[in-house]
Formats: C-alpha cells, structure tokens, sequence
C-alpha cells in the first residue's frame, strides 16, 4: 500500500508540474504567423493592439508581427529573406512591391483560402468596396487584402475663396476661373498646389476625360490620344503661367499649402493630419472635396495605399492563419478604429456606416468628403512592369511640365513602353 502511495504522489507530481505548463504548451501548440511590416510611431502601436486583439480572440493562430521600419527597409528585409529561403508568412505591400513581388513569384494567390472558415465571407468580400478588391486581383485570382487605403482629396483654403468671391471648385475648368479671380483680386498665389509627381492626377483627369489609359483588360493602351493629351497640357499651362505650382523643394505640398501658399492643393487624404496640424499654426481656415472632374467627365478618384500579401513558401496552415487575421483585420469595428486612429479610410462598407466611423466623422468633419469619395474609388490595373511604368510615368511628367518636354514625344515613350510590357 505504502508502494502505491508513493506511485500515486510521484504521479500527481507529474500532472501538476504539466498542468502548470500547459498554457505554454498550448500556445506553442498554435500555428506561428509572422507578419513583417512597415509602420512605426502611433501607427505601429495601433496595429500591435489589434494584433494583440486577433491572437486573444482565438486559440488556433498566434500571429507575430515585426516592424521593418519604413517600406524601403521592409522591401529589402523581403527581398534579403528570400535570398535565403527565410521568408515570414505575410507582409504588407506597396503598389510597387506588390507588382514586384508578384513577378518574382513570391506571392502566393489566396483565393483558395478566403472561406467561411478563415473569417473571409461572401459577405465580407461583397462588403469590400470594389476598387479595393480590384487592385489586389490579378487574372482574376486574389493575391491580396487591402488594409490601409487612401483616395485623393481636394484641400481648400477657404479665406483666399472668399478674396476671389468663388465657391469650391468641383470641376477644372472651374479651377481655373479660380485662378483669374484671384490674379483679379491681386492675391499673388497660386490657385493650385499639386505634389511633384503629377502621374495620380493626369490619370485621373484622362480617364474623366474619356481616356482609356490602361484598360482593366490590359489590351489597350491609349496615352497619346486627344483625350489623354488634353489635361496634360491643362496643367502645364497652369503651372507655365503661374496659376499652379508643383511642391519642388519642399517636397510635399500639404506644408506650402498650410502656410497658406495655394488656394487648393490636391493629395493624399492620408495627409489630412498633417495640414490639420500646419492650419492649426497658420491660423486659416479650411476645409475638403472631392477632386475636381475633368471635361464632362464623372467624378472619380484614383485609390492607393498598402495591401496585405502572403508568400508562396508559407504552409497551407500559416496562409490560412494569415487569412484568418486579414479578415479580423476588415471586421467593421476593426478597419473602422484603425482608420479613426491612422487617417486611412475604412475598406468596408459596413466600416463606413460603423458607429465608430461616423462618430469620428462627426467629430471630424474634414474625413467626409474623402470618406463619400470611397464610393466611386478606382484602382489602376496591375500587371508585370507597372511599378516601373509609375516611376517612368512620373519621370516624363516632370521632364513635360518643369523642362517643357514635348507632350506627345514623352507620352509615346511611355505608351510604347506599356505596350512591350503587355505584349501588344
């Protein structure tokens, strides 16, 4: 008896020294997906919280997350990590690096993990606004979710409106009659404010305009036509006659124009915090549009932003933990308090109509007019070559409008470039 006792005490031992470890054992139990991205400051903050938040909601995942930095780090740690066969499961993906990634075959395609299983509904994917999905989906197969997303806004300074005698623009013609006014008046500043690279804002305006540009079917290509050369030559005899100007050494145009060095300025409604914030030190007073419509073109706003991918060599199970937190990620309250914490906008339609998000509209009423572009958001097809057709495009742009490069010469380059890429 004394024999079994004993047994039974060494026994008990046992089962309590494992249970004291079984948390750990469980956790490590969980299949590992690592997550490498580029956010830093308060943004990195907020996506570790709701990192934090996926992994406690669920025991099957564990999902752990590395900031890069920046995107040009982030795309040379992937770059390096593929070299040498050590890739993480996902990462976060810039429209450059996407098309990048995608042509060296390190992206895996995802369609046959976006099931009820993984979180990823038909009803989450009817919830996504379409242009988002667009940009992720190449040959009709989805390499991507969309994750921290922007349009393009109009920034207005409401005090030289008022000097002019003008209401907001909402085409360019009408822009333009802004300009005259203001010369009329003797305000000695531009009516428009654009960033450097002009590549968002002439597409933009050639497809309002009728252009096809690049065709969602990529087989045709039309950057040299009428209608494509029209808002081309619109700009650059605005910025020639000094009715415009282009950021140049200041880099961004959000600062200029917060210090009250254009009537309007064209960007990033990611950038809205950081004119908020020059307003606040300049003391004008402004507010937000959408983007000017071109000809008798319909309003229309070029998306951009960052995806979410997932590599090729993950297994099965961490692409489908990856899946897994991407759709966490796009849950109404989720991409709702990310975007009222980092200035993206929501990917959902149920994230727009969140309590979250129309509270924060509420309380900032600069974020409507972005948030109303959302609905009408397009996305330029992707294709092998179109990070280096961007850089290019940006690039014959400058030479046009700053060193007075022949339109159609430049244009041409670029069409012809296209088209080798596509094979036409």
């Amino acid at each position: 008896m004394k024999k079994i006792k004993v047994l039974f005490a060494l026994l008990l031992s046992v089962v309590l020294a494992f249970s004291a470890y079984a948390p750990s054992a469980h956790a490590a139990d969980k299949v590992k997906v690592t997550f490498w991205h580029a956010m830093n400051g308060p943004h990195a903050e907020e996506l570790t919280k709701l990192v934090k938040a996926f992994n406690e909601s669920q025991d099957k995942y564990e999902v752990e997350e590395t900031s890069q930095g920046n995107y040009k780090a982030l795309q040379q740690g992937v770059m390096a990590a593929a070299a040498s066969g050590d890739l993480p499961t996902m990462t976060q993906l810039t429209a450059s690096s996407f098309s990048g990634f995608k042509s060296e075959g390190l992206l895996a395609p995802l369609d046959e993990f976006l099931t009820a299983d993984n979180g990823f509904t038909e009803e989450l994917k009817k919830d996504i606004y379409p242009g988002f999905l667009k940009g992720v989906t190449v040959e009709d197969k989805i390499y991507a979710l969309p994750f921290s997303k922007s349009v393009r806004l109009m920034f207005v300074n409401q005090d030289m409106l008022k000097q002019a005698g003008k209401e907001v623009p909402k085409t360019w013609a009408e822009v333009k009659e802004l300009a005259a006014a203001l010369k009329e008046k003797g305000v000695d500043k531009p009516a428009l404010g654009l960033e450097n690279g002009l590549s968002i804002e002439v597409e933009t305006m050639a497809r309002q305009n009728g252009a096809t540009w690049v065709s969602d079917d990529l087989k045709t290509v039309d950057l040299t036509s009428d209608k494509a050369i029209e808002p081309i030559q619109f700009i650059k005899d605005m910025v020639k006659d000094g009715s415009a100007r282009l950021a140049g050494e200041d880099k961004y145009m959000s600062g200029p124009f917060a210090a009250g060095g254009s009537a309007i300025y064209i960007g990033s409604s990611a950038g809205l915090p950081y004119v908020v914030k020059g307003v606040q030190e300049s003391g004008i007073n402004i507010t937000t549009a959408p983007v000017p419509t071109f000809g008798q073109g319909k309003q229309m706003t070029l998306l951009a932003g960052n995806d979410l991918g997932v590599f090729e060599d993950a297994s099965d199970e961490e692409k489908a933990g990856a899946v897994a937190f991407m759709s966490f990620l796009l849950k109404a309250e989720n991409t709702a308090t990310w975007a009222s914490k980092t200035g993206y906008l929501p990917i959902t339609k149920s994230g727009t109509n969140s309590e979250i998000w129309t509270n924060y509209v509420k309380e900032n009423p600069l974020v409507k007019a972005a948030s109303d572009e959302l609905e009408y958001g397009f996305t330029a097809p992707i294709y092998e070559g179109s990070a280096k057709v961007f850089a290019d495009s940006e690039l014959a742009l400058e030479n046009i409008v700053v060193n007075d490069a022949d339109i159609k010469t430049e244009m041409k380059k670029l069409e012809d470039l296209i088209k080798g890429y596509l094979h036409l």
